[in-house]
C-alpha cells in the first residue's frame, strides 16, 4: 500500500472512530487499519499458526474464508516476512490480555481493529458484522491505558523492514500488529 492511500485510510479511520466510538471528553489516539491476515502466536511453549481463538467469541457473519494458509516453513522470528500473517502475539499463558486481543483479531478475520484513546485500549468491530445496526462500532477487551504500553517499531529481516504497532500489557504479554503507518499513529497517542 502506498503512503498516500495509507494516509487517506488513516484519515477515514480517525474520523469514524472519533465520531462514532469515542465518548464525551475522550480523545482518540489512533485506530489501526483492519489487518486482513492471520495471527501467529507463541503461548508458552506452544506455537500457533494460524492462531485460533482460545476464549469464547461472539457469533459473526463473515462468509466463507478465502485466504491462503500461512507458510509453515517461515521461521517464527520471520513472521513479518509472510504476507499472510499480520499479527503476532507473545504470552506465557492463554489467559493473558494480548491473547484475548489476538483472539478477536483472528476470529474477525481482520475486520476488527485496535482502537486507542486516552481512556481505553480496545478491540472494535463494525457492528454490522453481528447482523445489527444499532450502533456503528461494538467494543471488546476494554483495557485501562495505564495497563498498556503502545510503541512503534520495525520487525523482520526484510529491507525495508515492516513497521509494527507494539502493544505491551502489564501482564507481560505482547501483541504486534503490522501497520505501514505505525510510527505516525503511535506518535499521536
Amino acid at each position: 500500500m502506498n503512503q498516500y492511500i495509507a494516509k487517506k485510510n488513516d484519515e477515514i479511520i480517525t474520523g469514524e472512530l472519533s465520531r462514532y466510538w469515542t465518548q464525551r471528553g475522550e480523545r482518540l489516539g489512533f485506530g489501526s487499519e483492519p489487518i486482513r491476515a492471520y495471527v501467529r502466536a507463541r503461548i508458552g511453549d506452544e506455537a500457533r499458526l494460524p492462531h485460533e481463538p482460545i476464549s469464547d467469541m461472539p457469533e459473526l457473519d463473515l462468509g466463507r474464508l478465502r485466504w491462503p494458509l500461512p507458510s509453515p516453513d517461515v521461521l517464527e522470528e520471520d513472521w513479518s516476512d509472510d504476507p499472510t500473517v499480520g499479527c503476532f502475539v507473545h504470552a506465557e499463558q492463554p489467559d493473558q490480555r494480548a491473547v484475548l486481543f489476538a483472539d478477536h483479531l483472528a476470529h474477525s478475520r481482520g475486520e476488527a481493529r485496535l482502537a486507542v484513546s486516552d481512556q481505553r485500549v480496545a478491540i472494535v468491530y463494525p457492528t454490522k458484522l453481528f447482523g445489527r445496526n444499532d450502533s456503528v462500532f461494538t467494543t471488546f477487551c476494554e483495557t485501562d491505558p495505564r495497563q498498556v504500553r503502545v510503541t512503534a517499531g520495525y520487525v523482520g529481516r526484510s529491507v525495508p523492514p515492516p513497521q509494527v504497532i507494539r502493544v505491551g500489557f502489564a501482564d507481560g504479554s505482547v501483541l504486534l500488529l503490522r501497520d505501514p503507518m505505525a510510527a505516525a499513529r503511535v506518535a499521536r497517542y
